[in-house]
């Protein structure tokens, strides 16, 4: 009778602590509406400074389904995005997640904070009517 108490329990445990596992490595995604729409870059800098780049080439589009479409000029990428919080998370076809740190999200201004090569840079972005 023990025996079964002990058993009943242990597997109990371990059914609550594989389920606290499994939930704690799913990723957050707030999926925040405010980003919803089209952005057109307004100002780059890089350290605070200007960054020397025509930040009106950059355009971004971020749908409610969770997809995103993004370029600099030329340059074109789409895939997946999602937010934690205060961070954006994008992941292009084909490629590795990346994070920005998102400083000002309104109803018309997006600016977001990355990390290139320990490049400080910061992009501010408008959003389209």
């Amino acid at each position: 009778m023990y025996l079964k108490f002990i058993k009943k329990y242990c597997l109990l445990a371990v059914l609550l602590l594989f389920t606290a596992a499994f939930t704690n490595c799913r990723r957050t995604n707030d999926n925040n509406p405010a980003l919803y729409g089209k952005w057109t870059g307004k100002e780059w800098l890089v350290f605070g400074k200007p960054a020397g780049r025509d930040a009106a080439r950059v355009f971004f589009e971020f749908t409610a389904d969770g997809n995103y479409s993004a370029g600099f000029g030329n340059q074109t990428e789409n895939g997946s995005w999602r937010t934690d919080k205060d961070k954006l998370y994008t992941t292009a076809q084909n490629r590795k997640e990346i994070m920005v740190k998102i400083l000002k999200l309104d109803a018309q201004t997006l600016l977001f904070e990355m990390n290139r090569s320990g490049r400080q840079e910061t992009l501010e972005l408008t959003k389209k009517p």
